[in-house]
């Protein structure tokens, strides 16, 4: 689970602490820590009530794993709790005067009983009305929760969200989540992840277990993608934040981090079992069985649903014993080109004419969407004692894939075509140690290396005179080492004018790329145009501190500091080149206070410095037509936000849940890097290039909007909705030439999302809760900014539109599960937001079979 910020580690102390503290406690008395146990206390606030909702809620505001049967706390109340506590302490009272104690079961998992004088009155153990066990509290439950006692947009998404609405690619994941979209989804069998507008050239990082694979991929008109590859089998959970981070992974990013935790032993073992494992088949329609290299006629047939070629399947294996732990998993997943939507638009208007979105028309397959991978994990710790641990992974994930550069699919009907497929290899290990003696130190030390060796099909338009065509398809070979390390410290400090926990550690990022130069072809009897990519590397230092004061029980305030330092070294330049190297850095400070004015309500306000240094392909040249500008400055975000929090439990029943998150953000970035024509530059140095294009820093460019994140559950209905609309954005060359277009060449002009996006999520609990079922409905509005008549024919549009999903998972029995999911269940003919020309699948009908044993 990947956690930030200091009450974070509080809850992480709390969980390892758990058994030591809990072993010493009488079981159904006295139920203190043990003496000389370092006893850590969190707020916590449960109202008087049924027990099993304030077990349920304490579950939330702690890190405890309760286990006990149900019997137990049928019809017991409790007089509720509230104050700065220990959770052991918050647990005893909670359970005083209800005839039941807990004991220790290891780890942060507690076992609730019942006492001597209350025992006779249960059902014995054996008979068939006693429940199994159940858990109340894991890994993903608190993080689903984060977000609504976090100052700042942050979103979490669990390994049930995912397998929910599992969708055509892993970019699918974030489509419930405001303000993230993973662009050119269908595209490149990639997650390229924009946040609030900010997208590309290592604005946003996605981290998986604390490592950075993720490799700057030229896309032509469509400007850059930052790839990242993961098999959504291997999720176990998702946390983004969004805008300027704290922690080693936000060093030298302003757009935001997004956290993958792939799984671990415990999400494949049951509680209280020593050993696990976990099978998932798949299926789906709307694909074609097989395409051929080079064909320009679409299929309007799909395969048979069940043609043992279009599917998935994973397995993982895992074990929990006392000193270690340890998963093993597998997966395997095919999808051919799939098919476009039946019905809707296919024009959109632009200066009084009727264009076409696509080259694709309704019905017909999607040349360049297959996607074909191989993924295996293996991850372990080793727990030396209470205190120390060490946790080695392993992951490995190959892929081909289609891919189409702009240029072929927007310009010539006649052209278009299932071009040659990339490949993809990524190799990462990790290695992450933790010492946490006491409330003064939770030491962590990490290291990590990741390997992306990719070779990505730039295609072309050629020329095509029927029956003979000349094609161009450009090879374009990378291999990336990103090496990385960083050590962090956290202390908890409890004075009389309230708890301090004070965060602080460096970090080390070295970024090594390796690129063969290759000849951009024309015509085929040509040699074409010789073409050298970036070769170099760069590195980022950062050391950052972050302290939080609970100054009383309901006002919470928080700062911060982070130094970041950049380095970027081309060694891919000719003699004659004098840019070589480049370097600076900056002093980044945040701040934020919390106001909690009841139970559950928050107010708070934020605001981040971030910067983001330039890249190679900005700064030194690349094969994109630009010449190198060494006097590129970083980009520097100023970020401010307030919202409201509110997470109450028995908010109108006695067993109800309501969670709302409610912020208005206002994102401005001076020196804004953009791309912009060389028309009326001064001529380059002699011996070099006059190049087309060239990087800039803009004055300043700036978004504003609102987000809003929001669910209710009944326990048998239940509603999940978000929203993201902004309310203004503007690009300013210079102080007075402001406008509400982006810079016409400009990468941007690809990554501004919509106005407004909105998602509601509908379902129901059935048959003792065996059967979960649901819609969802996400409607997508104009895209935030027009396009200039220089770049349209550049830019990817979409209409506005309406699609409806629609999921259910029955519990065959408590170890297998059946999964269904329609996506885009009306069948819509659309462009996805961010998705370039490509169409978004049709009607697609999946189904998935989960084993657990």
């Amino acid at each position: 689970m990947s956690l930030k910020g200091p009450l974070s580690s509080r809850h992480v102390r709390i969980a390892l602490g758990c058994a030591s503290w809990l072993g010493g406690m009488a079981p159904a008395i006295a139920q203190q820590p043990a003496q000389g146990v370092q006893s850590q206390q969190v707020a916590i606030s449960i109202p008087a009530g049924p027990l099993e909702n304030a077990l349920l809620a304490l579950g939330r505001q702690t890190d405890l794993r309760l286990v006990y049967r149900s019997e137990i706390t049928a019809g017991k109340t409790t007089a509720g709790v509230s104050g700065s506590l220990t959770p052991s302490a918050a647990l005893s009272r909670l359970l005083s005067g209800t005839g039941v104690s807990f004991r220790s079961s290891g780890g942060n998992t507690v076992t609730l009983e019942a006492v001597a004088s209350a025992a006779g009155s249960l059902p014995n153990a054996s008979d068939d009305t006693t429940l199994q066990p159940i858990v109340l509290r894991d890994g993903d439950s608190e993080g689903v929760d984060r977000p609504y006692e976090t100052a700042g947009s942050t979103s979490y998404i669990t390994a049930e969200q995912i397998e929910r609405f599992r969708g055509s690619t892993a970019g699918d994941i974030f489509k419930n989540t405001p303000g993230v979209i993973s662009a050119n989804n269908h595209n490149g069998g990639s997650v390229n992840v924009n946040i609030r507008g900010l997208q590309g050239q290592n604005r946003v990082r996605v981290a998986i277990d604390g490592t950075q694979q993720t490799t700057t991929t030229w896309r032509g008109y469509a400007g850059v993608d930052d790839r990242t590859y993961i098999d959504p089998d291997l999720i176990g959970g998702v946390s983004i934040s969004k805008g300027p981070s704290g922690g080693a992974a936000g060093a030298g990013v302003n757009g935001g981090v997004v956290g993958i935790r792939t799984i671990n032993a415990k999400d494949i073992v049951e509680d209280g079992k020593e050993y696990g494992g976990r099978i998932k088949i798949g299926a789906q329609d709307n694909t074609t069985s097989d395409f051929t290299i080079m064909s320009f006629n679409q299929q309007t047939e799909s395969a048979d649903f069940f043609d043992f070629k279009n599917g998935n399947g994973s397995i993982a294996l895992g074990t929990v014993q006392d000193n270690f732990d340890l998963v093993i998993a597998a997966a395997r997943r095919y999808r051919g080109n799939y098919f476009a939507g039946s019905d809707g638009p296919t024009t959109y208007r632009y200066d009084n004419r009727d264009w076409d979105l696509s080259y694709t028309k309704p019905g017909e397959e999607v040349f360049n969407t297959s996607s074909e991978s191989t993924s295996f994990l293996a991850k372990g710790t080793f727990h030396f004692d209470d205190d120390q641990s060490l946790e080695l992974g392993y992951v490995h994930y190959e892929s081909t894939f289609g891919e189409a550069m702009s240029s072929l699919l927007f310009t010539q009907d006649g052209v278009l075509r299932q071009a040659k497929l990339s490949d993809v290899v990524t190799d990462t290990f990790t290695s992450r140690y933790r010492y946490n003696p006491d409330d003064m130190v939770d030491l962590k030390v990490n290291a990590w290396m990741s390997i992306v060796d990719q070779s990505a099909v730039s295609t072309g338009l050629g020329l095509y005179f029927p029956p003979f065509f000349v094609p161009v398809d450009d090879p374009r070979y990378a291999m990336t080492h990103t090496y990385g390390g960083d050590i962090s410290n956290t202390s908890i400090f409890d004075t009389g004018y309230g708890q301090f926990n004070v965060s602080y550690g460096a970090s080390y990022l070295l970024e090594d790329i390796d690129s063969r130069p290759y000849y951009s072809r024309q015509y085929e009897r040509d040699r074409g145009t010789l073409m050298t990519p970036s070769v170099g590397s760069r590195s980022i230092a950062s050391a950052f501190s972050q302290g939080e004061w609970e100054v009383t029980d309901w006002l919470k305030l928080n700062a911060g500091l982070r130094y970041d330092h950049y380095w970027l070294k081309d060694d891919g330049v000719t003699p004659d080149t004098t840019v070589r190297a480049k370097d600076g850095g900056r002093l980044n400070p945040s701040i934020s206070a919390t106001i909690e004015p009841l139970d559950g309500l928050q107010f708070y306000a934020l605001y981040a410095e971030g910067v983001r240094p330039p890249t190679m392909r900005e700064t030194m040249g690349n094969d994109g037509n630009v010449r190198p500008n060494p006097n590129l400055k970083p980009e520097v975000a100023r970020n401010w936000e307030i919202g409201v929090n509110l997470s109450k439990d028995g908010l109108i029943t006695d067993s109800d849940s309501a969670r709302l998150k409610l912020s208005y953000f206002n994102n401005n970035y001076t020196d804004y890097i953009s791309r912009i024509s060389t028309r009326g530059l001064p001529p380059p140095p002699p011996g070099m290039p006059n190049y087309s294009f060239t990087f800039d820093n803009l004055r300043k460019a700036r978004f504003s909007g609102v987000e809003v994140t929001a669910s209710y559950d009944l326990g048998f209905l239940y509603a999940e909705g978000s929203l993201t609309y902004y309310t203004d954005y503007m690009f300013c060359r210079t102080l007075s030439t402001c406008s509400n277009t982006t810079e016409e060449n400009d990468y941007a002009a690809n990554h501004m999302p919509p106005e407004i996006m909105k998602r509601l999520t509908i379902g129901t609990r059935l048959f003792e809760d065996k059967l979960t079922a649901g819609i969802r409905i996400t409607q997508a509005g104009a895209r935030l900014s027009p396009v200039t008549q220089s770049a349209r024919q550049y830019t990817g549009m979409w209409v506005p539109y309406t699609t409806v999903d629609a999921f259910a998972t029955y519990k065959i029995t408590e170890n297998l599960t059946f999964d269904l999911q329609a996506e885009n269940l009306t069948d819509r003919f659309y462009i996805d937001a961010l998705d370039g020309w490509n169409p978004a699948p049709g009607r697609t009908i999946r189904a998935s079979l989960t084993a657990k044993f």
